[in-house]
C-alpha cells in the first residue's frame, strides 16, 4: 500500500519592527531583501496595508494647525496620487493642498502617519524599474482591469486584505503591519485575520508578517497552531464579553443633522430599553461623546444578551419607520 505524502505549508516569517533595521518607514531590511529575491526569480509579491493616502493628517509644524473635514470629526488625509489634495476618508470631501497655513501663514507642513501612497513612493525608490500596482478606493478600476494589472505587475500594493487578490503567480504575501487591522473596533477582526492568513497558507504562498507586537498570541497560533487552537484562544473572550455565538449583539446607530433631535431620539429609545431589558441585558450608549459623519451627528446604542428579540420587536417602530435609526444585528 502506497504511503500518503504529508502535506506541508510554507513557513511564516515574523519580523519584529521594534528591533529591525528600517530602510524607510515600515520597510525593513528583511522585507526589501525578500522582494529583491522574488523579483530576481521573476516572482510576484503582494503587500497588504490598510491605510489610504500618503499621510493620515497634514499638520503645520509652526503652530500645530491641521485641516479638518467640515462635515466629519476627523482630520483630512494627505493624498499625493492622482494629485496633491487633502481628502476626508468618511465623506470624500476634497480640499486643495495649501502652501500656507491659514492659521499662522507658515509654510512648514508635514504629513503625519504613513499611508499606502507613501509606501508606494518609497518602494519605487528602492525598485525604480519594477512594475508596481496599487489597489485602493482612490483608484477606480473594473474587476477585469484590476486582475490584469495584478497579472502584469511584479509588486502589488493593496489596502484590502482580500483573498481575491491571491493570484496564482504570487509567490509571497507580506503584511506590512499586522496590528493595523487589529486596532479596528470590531470583535470579529481577529477571526477575519486568522481566516485570511490561513487561506494564504493553504494556497502555498510564503508569508512575511511585520509587527511591533511579535509576542501577540494570535501570531503564535497563526504560525504554529490550527483552527482548534484558535477557537481555544477566541472562545473565552467571546463568552466573557457576551459576543456571538454566545450571545446576541445589536448596534443601533442614530444619526441626524440636528443635535437636539438626535438627543430626543436617543432618550426615547434608551428609556424604552431600560423598561424592557432584563438584569442580564448589557446596555451601553453615548452620553457625552459627540461625533459627526457626513454632515450628521452620530451616536450609538449597544445591546448584548442571550436573547434580544423581545426588545427589538418592541423597538420595531423606531427602527423600521425612523430614517434616523439603523440596526446591525447578529
Amino acid at each position: 500500500m502506497q504511503k500518503t505524502q504529508e502535506h506541508t505549508f510554507p513557513t511564516i516569517e515574523i519580523v519584529p519592527l521594534g528591533t529591525a533595521f528600517l530602510r524607510a518607514p515600515l520597510l525593513s531590511d528583511q522585507l526589501i531583501t525578500h522582494i529583491q529575491e522574488r523579483i530576481s526569480k521573476q516572482e510576484k509579491v503582494l503587500i497588504f496595508y490598510n491605510r489610504r493616502g500618503s499621510g493620515r493628517a497634514f499638520i503645520c509644524q509652526d503652530c500645530g494647525y491641521f485641516p479638518r473635514c467640515p462635515h466629519c470629526d476627523i482630520a483630512l488625509s494627505h493624498h499625493t496620487s492622482p494629485k496633491n489634495i487633502l481628502l476626508c476618508h468618511h465623506c470624500n470631501y476634497i480640499e486643495n493642498h495649501s502652501l500656507l497655513c491659514p492659521n499662522c501663514q507658515g509654510s512648514r507642513f508635514q504629513s503625519i502617519g504613513i499611508g499606502i501612497q507613501k509606501i508606494e513612493q518609497d518602494l519605487s525608490w528602492f525598485f525604480p524599474n519594477v512594475l508596481m500596482t496599487r489597489i485602493d478606493s482612490d483608484i477606480e478600476m473594473k474587476k477585469k482591469e484590476l486582475l490584469q494589472k495584478v497579472q502584469s505587475s511584479d509588486i502589488v500594493l493593496s489596502t484590502y486584505s482580500n483573498i481575491a487578490f491571491i493570484h496564482q503567480d504570487i509567490a509571497e504575501v507580506i503584511f506590512l503591519l499586522f496590528e493595523s487591522d487589529l486596532t479596528l473596533p470590531d470583535y470579529r477582526i481577529e477571526e477575519e485575520s486568522y481566516h485570511t492568513i490561513d487561506y494564504i497558507k493553504k494556497s502555498e504562498k510564503s508569508i512575511l508578517i511585520q509587527t511591533y507586537t511579535p509576542d501577540h498570541p494570535l501570531l503564535h497560533i497563526i504560525s504554529e497552531g490550527n483552527y482548534k487552537d484558535f477557537l481555544g484562544y477566541i472562545t473565552p473572550e467571546r463568552k466573557k464579553f457576551l459576543y456571538p455565538p454566545y450571545a446576541q449583539f445589536a448596534l443601533l446607530r442614530i444619526h441626524d443633522i440636528s443635535k437636539d433631535r438626535l438627543t430626543n431620539i436617543i432618550e426615547k429609545i434608551v428609556n424604552k430599553i431600560e423598561i424592557l431589558k432584563k438584569d442580564s441585558t448589557f446596555l451601553a450608549y453615548d452620553r457625552d461623546i459627540w461625533e459627526r459623519y457626513r454632515g450628521e451627528w452620530v451616536q450609538k446604542i449597544i445591546l448584548k444578551d442571550i436573547d434580544l428579540s423581545y426588545i427589538l420587536i418592541e423597538l420595531e417602530v423606531e427602527i423600521v419607520k425612523n430614517r434616523a435609526v439603523t440596526l446591525e444585528y447578529r
